[in-house]
């Protein structure tokens, strides 16, 4: 019964223990998790905010060199009818010496429709937008116009996770600053080299990210539930096998206690034992042969001693000398030895 109720307590103070390691354990593992998610996610917006500036600074270097060259001619389509807003350009519109009509593009012009065809293909979306803008289709949207407007204050940048459409996109937009090359079409807007002449704004349609954002996460959890799973076996594992090593000490320890009791019970056995020995050699038990003369009795080893000698020799009694009267009458008659 002691056995059981101790391994009862341990097994109830193990079993607590067990519960503590299994909760540290998940702990760590759902730690890990939100760390792997946090980075996962910031891994993905590093990634469309390089996207971002990789597709700015290709319509930047497009534009720098479109007005490096002061523009570009091409042949008049539909597609590339001459630009109305170009038409106090001297030579906007000329013809080879076969007769083919050529317009010029001038860098806002080339760049919008180079934007419109990299959406289509690749979902990209640029727009080249001011506040002093000609056409309706360069004209800004809120975002835009907050953007130009801390650029007018020394803002370098705009970037934001937002929304158009109801889809996810990141936003960003740099201004655009007014070199030399542009005032061949804006000078007489009023514009001089430096001024912010409007934006271009760059949106990356988020949802492949995502989706691989998801694909990741799906697999970091699954790993993270297995190794979660691996350690709790472990953990049950090494607590049967603790458990069991438990049980064994306790059943060591308890057989141990049973021998020491025994080995006690069996040292009082004895010792009760002795001392009655003890207690019978002090006590005349059995025949006593007695000399039917002189009264003298003999011992176990053939000597003959006085009564009184043996008796002391063989109990715990003692003796004092007297006269019985029979003996006074007969010895010493001439005394009355029996008056009080």
């Amino acid at each position: 019964m002691i056995f059981k109720n101790n391994f009862d307590s341990r097994s109830a103070l193990f079993v607590a223990f067990s519960w503590y390691f299994v909760t540290a354990w998940t702990v760590i593992v759902v730690g890990l998790l939100l760390f792997g998610i946090i980075q996962i996610r910031s891994v993905q917006q590093q990634m469309i905010r390089k996207e971002a500036y990789a597709n700015f600074n290709k319509d930047q270097a497009l534009r720098f060199w479109s007005t490096m060259h002061g523009g570009v001619y091409v042949p008049i389509t539909d597609k590339t009818p001459p630009n109305p807003y170009l038409s106090h350009v001297k030579d906007r519109d000329i013809k080879t010496p076969s007769g083919k009509a050529l317009t010029l593009m001038n860098p806002a012009y080339m760049l919008r429709q180079t934007m419109e065809k990299y959406e289509s293909l690749y979902g990209v979306r640029g727009h080249i937008t001011s506040i002093k803008h000609f056409r309706p289709e360069t004209a800004p949207d809120e975002w835009e116009k907050f953007a130009l407007k801390k650029f007018e204050s020394g803002t370098k940048e705009i970037s934001e996770f937002t929304q158009i459409d109801g889809e996810p996109y990141f936003r960003y937009m740099a201004p655009m600053i007014a070199k030399k090359g542009c005032l061949k079409c804006h000078g007489f807007q009023g514009y001089k080299v430096g001024d912010i002449r409007g934006g271009v704004s760059v949106a990356v349609p988020m949802a492949p990210y995502l989706a691989n954002q998801r694909r990741q996460i799906i697999t970091w959890t699954v790993v993270l539930s297995l190794l979660w799973l691996i350690g709790l076996l472990a953990l049950s594992l090494s607590a049967r096998g603790l458990k069991n090593r438990i049980r064994e000490k306790d059943e060591a320890d308890a057989k141990l206690q049973k021998a020491h009791d025994e080995l006690e019970q069996r040292v009082g056995e004895r010792t009760a034992d002795l001392q009655k020995a003890l207690n019978d050699i002090k006590t005349l038990k059995g025949i006593v042969p007695i000399c039917s003369h002189c009264k003298k009795i003999r011992d176990d080893k053939g000597y003959w001693s006085q009564v009184e000698e043996y008796v002391q020799k063989h109990s715990k009694a003692e003796f004092s000398h007297s006269i019985c009267p029979d003996c006074a009458k007969k010895y010493y008659s001439e005394y009355d030895l029996n008056e009080e």
